[in-house]
């Protein structure tokens, strides 16, 4: 029993200049079921929270949780959102400084995951600027990545694209990892480890990259270290 068949999840922390926008990017998908958005602000203190509550008080889709604990990474507030009351029967994600790149987003997700009966799906995304400007590499789709690689297909790459989606009592039985790095990377390769993983190779989401953004420009040692936390969970 789930209050809506989907939710979009958006964690954030201290994201005032685009948490407006992703959650409007949430608000204006065009579906043929009933959808909410949990926004897990994790305890901003930039003027995020003030910003989120006002939507919030307009929409009623629109749930806000702020955590009682405040040791969370992004796994963690994840966790604060598929186990919610709030949650839906599919999770959909959306990051506090990306959109969806259509009012359509929602609704082709989710229809995969429905088709194939998918544990996860995770679709193709397309690098911009603050402007919406692509700029390189453009789309990300790693179609490297296909059914004919083996069911542990993900440990021949270093990424999933975007946005990912789960079943929601699929996920609830496994969790995510309490990290801010790679917690999406550990549950993908838990679940492909029993579950078919679905894919849409056409863009449908926005990685904005901008000079405030954690991924726009890490530095030698934070992708030595992020790479070093991949490669033990492969093994």
């Amino acid at each position: 029993s789930f209050p809506v068949e989907a939710s979009i999840i958006i964690p954030v922390l201290n994201r005032k200049r685009t948490i407006r926008e992703a959650i409007q990017s949430a608000l204006t998908q065009k579906t043929n079921f009933d959808f909410n958005i949990i926004v897990v602000d994790n305890h901003s203190t930039d003027g995020t929270t003030g910003i989120i509550k006002k939507l919030a008080e307009k929409q009623e889709k629109i749930k806000h949780i702020i955590p009682e604990r405040h040791d969370l990474g992004i796994g963690g507030c994840w966790n604060e959102a598929i186990y919610s009351v709030h949650c839906g029967r599919y999770a959909i994600q959306l990051d506090s400084d990306d959109l969806y790149s259509s009012p359509q987003t929602l609704q082709k997700t989710v229809d995969v995951l429905r088709k194939g009966n998918y544990a996860l799906v995770v679709g193709a995304y397309s690098i911009v600027n603050e402007h919406l400007e692509k700029i390189p590499p453009g789309l990300v789709d790693h179609k490297e990545w296909t059914k004919t690689n083996g069911h542990n297909n993900l440990l021949r790459v270093n990424g999933l694209g975007a946005p990912r989606a789960f079943a929601t009592s699929i996920i609830r039985e496994i969790g995510f990892p309490n990290v801010s790095y790679g917690e999406d990377y550990v549950v993908a390769l838990r679940i492909s480890r029993e579950y078919q993983i679905g894919r849409i190779y056409k863009s449908i989401y926005l990685c904005r990259r901008w000079r405030e953004n954690t991924d726009a420009a890490p530095s030698i040692e934070k992708q030595n270290s992020n790479d070093f936390y991949k490669d033990e969970l492969r093994t």
